[in-house]
């Protein structure tokens, strides 16, 4: 009996090495390269490093100078006791100017016009069988109060309607009034009209 063997199975096949000489000194001379650019590489950027260094350097050499330059300059002025006083003494002067600015900004002056247009409206107001005796300002003319006299109390509202025909502040405020007779012998009626803020 015979038996045949076939040598083209892939286990009587003959083995060639991947790693031949040629393949290895392919990859080491690209190996080579890449090493080599890279070396290009960081000596490029410590060169461009080494300038930025070099300009931080001088830099704070200037730097220091005009520190250094600074500093003398201060001492001097220390040194000069009138300019330190005059220093002193406009430093005060601003604190008060503050101080007197922060008043007024937060303190309500009241009224800066003046109250002759009240007078006015109070007299044009007047009217036969009322007569005034006395008003009071206060708050810049915010509250007010007039006093007087009436012959009927019905001449209260209509006085109070005049004032609101007027131009002064007058005419903007609401006005409570209060009307009395001493003794229902006495003929005139006195009254008081007071604002409501």
């Amino acid at each position: 009996m015979s038996q045949q063997i076939n040598l083209y199975l892939p286990e009587f096949q003959r083995v060639e090495d991947k790693l031949t000489p040629k393949l290895m000194a392919w990859v080491t001379g690209g190996l080579a390269i890449v090493l080599m650019l890279v070396s290009i590489y960081d000596g490029f950027v410590i060169m461009g490093l080494n300038g930025d260094l070099r300009a931080t350097q001088d830099t704070l050499v200037e730097e220091t100078r005009r520190n250094s330059n600074l500093n003398q300059e201060l001492a001097q002025r220390s040194e000069n006791t009138e300019l330190a006083e005059r220093l002193s003494r406009a430093e005060r002067r601003l604190e008060s100017n503050r101080q007197i600015a922060t008043f007024l900004n937060s303190t309500k002056l009241g009224n800066v016009v003046g109250f002759s247009e009240h007078f006015k409206d109070i007299s044009r107001a007047a009217m036969e069988g009322l007569s005034i005796s006395s008003f009071v300002f206060e708050e810049g003319g915010e509250s007010v109060q007039i006093l007087g006299q009436v012959e009927s109390s019905a001449l209260v509202p209509r006085y109070v309607n005049n004032l609101r025909r007027g131009q002064s502040p007058l005419r903007n405020l609401s006005f409570s009034p209060k009307i009395s007779r001493s003794s229902a012998s006495q003929q005139l009626f006195s009254f008081e009209l007071s604002s409501n803020r």
